[in-house]
C-alpha cells in the first residue's frame, strides 16, 4: 500500500504531484493540504485534521469527500493524517509538503516522524530531492553525480557508507554534527546507521526504486 499525504507547507509542482498520485493507492490530505490539492487538480481519499487551515473555496470543492476532523490540539495536522494511516494498516508512506514555509512546522514535522518509525515507511520529496528517516541499513538508487547529505537527530554511531565519493567505516556523528554534500558515485549507494536516528537528504527525484 502506497500512501500520498499532502501536507499544508510549501506546495510541489503540479508534475511531481500528480506524477506520485498516479501511482498511489489513496491520497491523503492533512487539513490545508486540501487547498494545494485544489490548486494542483487532485481529489483527496480523505481530508483529516483539526480544519483550521481548509479555505472555503476547498470545502465546497471537496464537499463529497470524507472529512475527520480531529479536534486535539497537541500534535501537528500531519500527525493526525500519519496516526491515521498507521491505524488503517501503515505501509509506505511519500509525504509532500511537509517542508517549506514556517521554519517551526518544518522542524516540527522532520522531529515527529520518528514516533512513526518502523510502523511505517515513510519518505519526505519535493522537487528534486527527498529525504528518508532511518534507522538501520538501506540501499538506495540515484543518479550518479546526484549529492546526498546525512542529518543525525542526536548521537549516531555505526555509520557505514558505500557507493558515495567519501565512503565511512564505522564512524560516529555526535550532535551537532552533519555529513553534507557527498556524492552517488554509479546509481546506487547504502547507508548504514547502528545505533541512532539520521535523516539521508538525497538530491534526486523520488521514485519506488529510490529505497
Amino acid at each position: 500500500m502506497l500512501t500520498l499525504l499532502l501536507c499544508n507547507g510549501a506546495a510541489p509542482s503540479r508534475t511531481l504531484a500528480r506524477k506520485l498520485a498516479r501511482i498511489a493507492d489513496r491520497l491523503v490530505v492533512a487539513d490545508g493540504g486540501a487547498n494545494a490539492a485544489l490548486s494542483l487538480g487532485l481529489t483527496p481519499d480523505i481530508i483529516i485534521g483539526d480544519l483550521d487551515s481548509i479555505a472555503s473555496a476547498s470545502r465546497r470543492a471537496f464537499a463529497a469527500v470524507r472529512t475527520l476532523r480531529v479536534r486535539r490540539q497537541d500534535n501537528t495536522d500531519m500527525e493526525k493524517a500519519l496516526d491515521h494511516i498507521r491505524a488503517a494498516g501503515g505501509g509506505e508512506v511519500v509525504v509532500l509538503g511537509a517542508t517549506g514555509g514556517r521554519i517551526d512546522m518544518t522542524l516540527a514535522n522532520l522531529s515527529v516522524v520518528w514516533r512513526y518509525i518502523p510502523a511505517l515507511n515513510i519518505v519526505f520529496a519535493d522537487n528534486g530531492w527527498f529525504a528518508v528517516p532511518l534507522r538501520g541499513s538501506h540501499t538506495f538508487t540515484a543518479r550518479a553525480g546526484s549529492r546526498v547529505s546525512l542529518i543525525p537527530f542526536g548521537t549516531c554511531s555505526g555509520i557505514t557508507l558505500r557507493g558515495l565519493r567519501f565512503p565511512l567505516t564505522d564512524a560516529r556523528l555526535g550532535v551537532g554534527e552533519v555529513a553534507v554534500s557527498n556524492v552517488v558515485r554509479s546509481g546506487r549507494f547504502s547507508v548504514t546507521v547502528k545505533r541512532g536516528r539520521m535523516i539521508v537528504v538525497v538530491f534526486d527525484a523520488w521514485h519506488r526504486s529510490s529505497r
